[in-house]
């Protein structure tokens, strides 16, 4: 998989994450990159799907978590999106908010 795809692919759910890490040229800088964006971008999502589904869970303030979650999903789906646009392009654009995150070295 060249290093193009790997980045498009790594932005992809945690499936393509781990597709793109295990299958790309990890030691490729741009490669590294996307992958740890994607990564960030993942664990964010994840949190805050786990944080919905509990606060799904108290009726008092589920409509008001459903929209406020809802919101964010829509933030991290553009950022994603973002992503794998910089990566068809390319480039190694930091992404909006979580840019400056470094998770892998």
């Amino acid at each position: 998989m060249n290093a193009r795809t790997a980045g498009i692919v790594s932005y992809i759910t945690w499936i393509g994450w781990i597709i793109a890490i295990v299958m790309g040229d990890s030691d490729d800088e741009f490669v590294k990159h996307h992958l740890n964006q994607a990564l960030v971008l993942n664990i964010c999502g994840t949190i805050c799907s786990v944080i919905s589904g509990i606060i799904g869970m108290i009726p008092i303030i589920r409509i008001l978590g459903a929209i406020v979650f809802g919101l964010i999903g829509l933030i991290i789906f553009i950022t994603a999106i973002a992503g794998i646009i910089s990566a068809a392009n390319n480039n190694t654009n930091p992404l909006p908010i979580i840019g400056d995150i470094k998770l892998m070295k």
